[in-house]
């Protein structure tokens, strides 16, 4: 006897790919701490923006600028509407010890490429109205004094460097839900 009895089990999983132990742990461990570093960073952000804002709104109303004040809070509406549907939609799941580690990295990467694959809709979309009324407010303040060819000059460029920054917001988190996507199919392969 000169085979092993059960030589075709080594035979036929030559191939086979096995990972470190605690290996996926740690990359779910990472990918968490990622998305909790975004949200901070985010919350952070959207209290600046109401701050700021909300102290604008005060101010234009304390000046009579009813139209420019509401601008301004629905500017302060949308940061909050926001941070509240990344609190809720993208803040990290909770393991559940029943599920694999695999399956937990899985879903929580199902789960942000979705978040990020609507940002246009539920993170920029919210913003518009306000910068849009805010845009016209303060153009149609300008032209009452200086005419609408100065108002307009002072404008066009940053309401078309305002809108290039939300299509490269818009295209930066669609271009990382499809890195996230390329990751999913990774780790169904493995």
């Amino acid at each position: 006897m000169t085979q092993a009895p059960f030589n075709f089990w080594t035979r036929e999983n030559s191939d086979a790919n096995f990972s470190e132990p605690g290996a996926c742990r740690a990359r779910s461990t990472r990918f968490e701490k990622s998305i909790r570093r975004r949200n901070l960073l985010e919350y952070a952000a959207g209290a600046l923006v109401v701050v700021v804002f909300g102290a604008l709104a005060v101010f234009f109303a304390g000046e009579g600028e009813w139209a420019l004040s509401a601008t301004v809070a629905m500017t302060v509406a949308a940061a909050i509407f926001v941070v509240s549907k990344l609190h809720r939609d993208g803040s990290a799941q909770a393991r559940s010890p029943e599920a694999s580690c695999k399956d937990h990295l899985r879903s929580q990467l199902v789960r942000q490429r979705d978040l990020l694959r609507g940002v246009p809709t539920w993170y920029l979309a919210p913003f518009v109205p306000g910068l849009v009324g805010f845009y016209l407010g303060v153009t149609a303040n300008v032209a009452e004094v200086q005419g609408w060819a100065a108002a307009l000059e002072g404008v066009w460029f940053k309401f078309v460097a305002t809108a290039a920054f939300f299509v490269f917001v818009g295209w930066l988190n669609l271009h990382t839900a499809r890195k996230l996507d390329r990751e999913i199919a990774a780790l169904d392969r493995a």
